[in-house]
């Protein structure tokens, strides 16, 4: 296989670990619950215990998918460009929930922001797929419907958190696929050392 397959191959496996995002995407939703103060979420140690359960859930599915697929690093260029593209999203995501909590916009700053953040890192990470392209095409339209303005600036924003999580949830599940179909069913992999030489 050539070195740029290689490469290519790292990163899609890299940036497609879908389940990862599951813990992920649950605690944006129970972020905004909390925030809204619904039901038992109104109590903080009960978002700090899901922030736990998350975490856990993070190292099971990493532990997953090193035994499944194996291990891999991105090349020093794919780690440099994730690092751009994380605080890149960071200051769009802070501008988003700021134009919310600022301004009276018919428009969900949050949800937009998380949309735009997402298609972006896609894109530039490994690239857009369909999946991608209607799940946040999705909340992108939802966050600029203008009947924002009718929820006040913690409604907005919290509505926001939930609906991204709900995407961020949803594009896990379909990246995990697209990773499964790349590089085929859990465990298939042949996990022995093999050397180019031979």
């Amino acid at each position: 296989m050539e070195r740029k397959s290689l490469e290519s191959a790292a990163v899609i496996y890299s940036y497609m670990r879908g389940l990862l995002s599951i813990p992920a995407g649950i605690l944006l939703v129970l972020a905004g619950l909390s925030n809204l103060q619904w039901g038992p979420l109104r109590h903080v140690w009960v978002f700090v215990g899901a922030m736990v359960l998350a975490g856990a859930a993070y190292l099971l599915i990493t532990r997953y998918y090193s035994a499944n697929y194996g291990r891999v690093t991105p090349s020093t260029t794919a780690q440099v460009r994730a690092v751009v593209v994380t605080l890149v999203d960071a200051a769009v995501v802070v501008g988003g929930v700021r134009l919310d909590w600022t301004s009276d916009l018919p428009v969900s700053g949050t949800a937009t922001a998380f949309a735009l953040i997402m298609l972006f890192a896609y894109a530039v990470k490994v690239r857009l797929r369909a999946h991608h392209v209607i799940i946040c095409g999705s909340l992108l339209v939802a966050g600029l419907v203008p009947i924002w303005g009718r929820v006040g600036a913690d409604a907005k924003i919290n509505v926001g958190l939930i609906l991204a999580g709900i995407a961020t949830i949803a594009t896990g599940i379909f990246d995990h696929g697209a990773l499964r179909r790349t590089f085929g069913p859990a465990g298939d992999l042949d996990h022995g050392n093999s050397d180019a030489g031979e």
